[in-house]
């Protein structure tokens, strides 16, 4: 039966339209699908946080990069070092600590060195297991006046 002169296909059309639109919005509004972000398999997960003290130093000063870390399970790392790269990407390195354990239970880790010229500097933690060194963020910046 015509309605106002169409043909009834018309307004099942135009209905089929509106509910796929209605989908495809749905489907837009409800996100990405989730990915399991975790390690690979046979890789270790390292959380913390790393500080300079003094937060703002003096060239010639003694500066403490302090660690607090701590791991998904039981680790002897090879190597643990602060990286640190001046402005021109020159390397003035934290002496690298060696067979670093790491455990479930936070651990405090303390490299010291001097930095004998003023400028901005980015630092970031990396450490070194099964020949592989990892670099973990977040980079950082610090000032030396």
């Amino acid at each position: 039966m015509p309605t106002r002169g169409r043909p009834p296909w018309v307004w099942f059309a135009a209905a089929a339209v509106v509910i796929a639109l209605g989908v495809v919005v749905v489907v837009r509004l409800r996100g990405p699908e989730l990915v399991d972000v975790g390690p690979p398999a046979g890789r270790v997960t390292i959380a913390g946080e790393l500080t300079l003290e003094p937060a703002s130093p003096i060239a010639g000063g003694m500066v403490a990069a302090r660690a607090t870390l701590s791991a998904d399970r039981d680790i002897t790392l090879t190597r643990l070092t602060v990286k640190v790269r001046d402005e021109s990407g020159t390397s003035h390195d934290f002496p690298a600590l060696e067979n670093v354990t790491l455990g479930t239970e936070a651990r405090e880790l303390v490299l010291r060195r001097r930095f004998d010229t003023q400028g901005t500097y980015t630092y970031y933690l990396t450490y070194q297991l099964a020949g592989e060194w990892v670099d973990l963020p977040p980079w950082q910046q610090v000032t030396v006046s």
